[in-house]
């Protein structure tokens, strides 16, 4: 793991104990450093879920992905300083239709676990959460809670009039080929909205902006903005939100049926 490369790019340095307050710094800037993205299957590549491969595509640009590579390169980082991390398979979709297609981390500190998850996008956690029911979590004006489903957690998020279920997942850890798995049925299954959508998304202390084929989101303070846009706006908003050229390639949800 190129630790001290990793930490740079967070503003951070070794010694890190594997404290709560070390991973939450960790987390936060985590998120704040790394976009969450899907341009390497819109631009028809293939997603790698080796650590070399991720570190060489976070670490060596200013890049970033999605869930399988997030947080694969933060459980990396975590072992490395000393925390126990489990890599645990979640899945994300309508009941019924839910399957293993989402990555978290599940992190034991003093006897307790702890949610880490950098690699959601959209609403998903800003720091850690403790992995227990009970009253809900507010961060930055969105609510967390879970709840306890026969052998698993379900975690839900409520905002303002919003209440959704994001994921669900167990507390059975999974292997490295497991996970190569998921990914590969993930990002390249015809019907995965990783596929048929494009979404590039930054979070900054004073907001989330998601940028989605047919919509940019924003939330400040709890509050969400919609802002509807055409698909052939997408690399405008690619340029004027990020900092990124899109190219004039084609890309793959350009030539997906609706």
């Amino acid at each position: 793991m190129r630790i001290d490369e990793y930490l740079s790019r967070l503003g951070m340095q070794r010694p890190l104990a594997p404290t709560l307050e070390t991973l939450r710094r960790i987390h936060v800037a985590h998120l704040r450093e790394f976009p969450f993205d899907n341009l390497e299957i819109q631009r028809h590549g293939r997603i790698r879920t080796d650590l070399e491969s991720i570190e060489s595509k976070f670490l060596s640009g200013t890049t970033g992905g999605y869930c399988f590579e997030q947080n694969t390169l933060l459980a990396a980082a975590l072992n490395e300083l000393g925390f126990n991390v489990s890599q645990v398979l979640g899945r994300v979709g309508p009941i019924g239709r839910r399957a293993l297609n989402h990555l978290v981390l599940r992190v034991e500190i003093d006897g307790q676990w702890w949610l880490a998850d950098v690699g959601f996008g959209g609403e998903g956690p800003l720091e850690p959460l403790l992995i227990t029911e009970g009253p809900a979590v507010v961060q930055d004006g969105i609510a967390y809670s879970f709840r306890r489903d026969g052998h698993h957690w379900t975690l839900s998020m409520h905002c303002g009039d919003s209440n959704e279920e994001l994921y669900e997942f167990g507390d059975a850890p999974h292997t490295a080929a497991d996970i190569e798995v998921a990914n590969y049925y993930t990002s390249t299954h015809p019907s995965s909205p990783f596929r048929r959508t494009l979404t590039i998304q930054r979070i900054t202390p004073e907001e989330r902006v998601i940028l989605r084929t047919t919509i940019v989101t924003r939330y400040r303070n709890g509050i969400r903005t919609d802002t509807p846009i055409e698909p052939s706006q997408v690399r405008h908003y690619a340029r004027e939100l990020f900092g990124i050229d899109l190219g004039d390639a084609p890309l793959l949800f350009e030539s997906q049926e609706v």
